[in-house]
């Protein structure tokens, strides 16, 4: 009896002692998941003694505030500004930003710090705990090669998935404005964007092919990235060969019109972008072939110059060659010019169109 009583209170000892360590294991991640969430955004979290610079509240856009290089010490390579967002409605969950250098346009802007939290697409993944106010100080760059002019700075806060270019896409507060100014005045023109050699791949059915472009960076992109990226895409290549759209051959589509404009059989579609990509919020783009000649193209180098461009109607154009330059206006109204530099093969794959693309 003595014996069995041992054995019994040694197992019961050890059970004890297993679920002790099991609980203290729980409790532990509970804890490590608790500090992530709190410490995600440290790099940029402000401390209580800084002044806050920039309050953004929610349906509020006229929030803005100017720094001056020459206020400054000597060779800073950065400014310290405090912003401090808030909503009462919706709960904010991304932080997007952009920029614009001395006039040229709104771009994307994306901080590059360590241990800071990002989206798919670039934009601050806001932790549980700032959905209805944060405050951080972020660093804005002091561009060394920049003497006259500003850069400008959007900063907005979404309950979801936003848009660069749009910045109503899913918007709860902001935006507002930081303004980096150098002094003097921006330049009356600004130069076009261009990108040059972009290839773009045939289609392949299941969505990993180079497919589409973006005329936010100039990036090409797979339609099975997924919808974190959706809103990048403007158009995409085919090439029609057999069915509807034998006469086809080099085409480009928008992202909106992709999927219905390259069919062989009507109601078949070869690549279900919607089904792919998991979102049918997809851009339009409206293209033309141009009598521009490719000297006449390759002279451009003002955004201005591309102003008197009618906007097109069709959200595809065919029967491209070496040479042919197109007209297009994006779904944010930016107008601009493609140049076909070269085209190999038709629909198969390593087959692709190389493009140069002038776009204000």
């Amino acid at each position: 009896m003595i014996i069995i009583n041992r054995i019994f209170n040694t197992k019961t000892i050890f059970k004890m002692k297993k679920l002790k360590f099991v609980s203290l294991m729980i409790a532990a991640l509970f804890m490590g998941f608790s500090f992530t969430s709190c410490e995600e955004d440290e790099s940029i979290l402000a401390t209580e003694d800084e002044d806050v610079e920039l309050n953004i509240a929610e349906g509020d856009q006229s929030a803005v505030t100017t720094i001056y290089v020459s206020d400054l010490e000597a060779g800073a390579t950065s400014a310290d500004v405090t912003v401090n967002f808030t909503s009462v409605d919706s709960k904010m969950r991304r932080l997007y930003m952009t920029q614009n250098i001395a006039g040229a346009g709104y771009e994307k802007y994306e901080l590059d710090l360590d241990g800071l939290e990002k989206k798919g697409d670039g934009s601050i993944d806001l932790s549980s705990g700032e959905g209805y106010e944060f405050t951080f100080t972020i660093p804005f760059p002091v561009l060394s090669g920049m003497t006259d002019g500003t850069v400008e700075y959007q900063l907005w806060a979404t309950s979801g998935r936003g848009d660069y270019r749009d910045f109503e896409n899913s918007l709860v507060s902001g935006p507002g404005k930081v303004i980096i100014n150098y002094g003097g005045t921006n330049p009356e023109t600004s130069p076009v964007k261009e990108f040059t050699a972009k290839i773009l791949a045939a289609p392949l059915a299941d969505g990993s092919s180079e497919t589409f472009i973006s005329l936010i960076n100039g990036e090409l992109y797979q339609i099975n990235e997924g919808v974190e990226f959706a809103a990048y895409w403007d158009f995409g290549y085919y090439y029609g060969a057999s069915g509807n759209i034998a006469d086809h051959g080099p085409s480009l589509a928008s992202t909106s019109s992709y999927e219905e404009t390259f069919q062989v059989t009507s109601g078949t579609s070869i690549v279900d972008v919607d089904g792919i990509a998991g979102t049918t919020e997809l851009n339009d783009c409206f293209f033309a072939l141009s009598g521009m000649s490719v000297a006449e193209f390759d002279a451009i180098e003002s955004s201005n110059e591309l102003e008197d461009l009618v906007v097109p109607t069709e959200q595809s154009i065919n029967s491209l060659e070496i040479g042919s330059v197109v007209e297009f206006v994006d779904n944010y109204g930016n107008k601009g010019l493609i140049k076909v530099v070269d085209i190999v093969g038709t629909y198969e794959l390593g087959d692709y169109i190389e493009l140069d693309i002038k776009v204000q």
